[in-house]
């Protein structure tokens, strides 16, 4: 059902999509600004969003919620463990996104940080940083590609970038409160008279 919000000047600002229940059969609920909305201010969703009008502020996520840019975006996107897809334009903003990101609009932006892997097929200006990069035929732009894993570059790319790979973060285990150190640089003799 499409809804409409009122600013409070009594005035339609924002059109959105919201299911019913008897929609909802056991699928991810969808939050969609509709083409022909501009909404200025943060978002702040725990479902997963289409933005298809324009949005003028932050776009949040603490949850495992999808984003995907149709419209236009001004601002950051952050979702903890959810996808991003830049399918429109992303103007002045960075991307964090504990899973993907594919960009295949346009991203005019600062730095996109993702776990996972980015998917690059469109015009670009900053810095992408994730596990694994893919650049695609129709890329184009500059900056800088960060990567971990893998990286590849497709014939017909057009990139001006600065490409380095980071090692993967090493974790320190902790040591069990039980566990005796044991100085191993006393000659053996030493050793042997100590247990006579």
């Amino acid at each position: 059902m499409f809804k409409k919000k009122e600013n409070e000047f009594g005035e339609a600002s924002v059109n959105y999509y919201e299911k019913s229940p008897a929609e909802d059969s056991g699928e991810k609920k969808l939050n969609a600004i509709l083409r022909g909305s501009k909404l200025t201010g943060d978002i702040n969703i725990s479902y997963d969003l289409e933005l298809s009008g324009e949005v003028e502020g932050n776009i949040n996520s603490d949850k495992n919620s999808n984003i995907v840019i149709k419209g236009v975006c001004k601002g950051n996107i952050r979702t903890k463990e959810g996808n991003v897809d830049v399918e429109g334009a992303l103007n002045s903003g960075d991307i964090i996104s504990g899973g993907d990101v594919k960009i295949t609009g346009k991203f005019e932006g600062g730095k996109v940080e993702a776990k996972g892997k980015i998917y690059l097929n469109g015009e670009f200006n900053g810095m992408l940083e994730g596990n694994e990069i893919e650049v695609g035929p129709k890329a184009h732009g500059k900056g800088e590609l960060v990567y971990k894993e893998f990286i590849s570059i497709a014939k017909g790319a057009k990139v001006e970038a600065q490409v380095r790979q980071v090692q993967a973060e090493v974790k320190v285990a902790k040591k069990p409160a039980d566990m005796r150190v044991v100085n191993l640089e006393q000659p053996a003799k030493e050793v042997s008279k100590a247990t006579n």
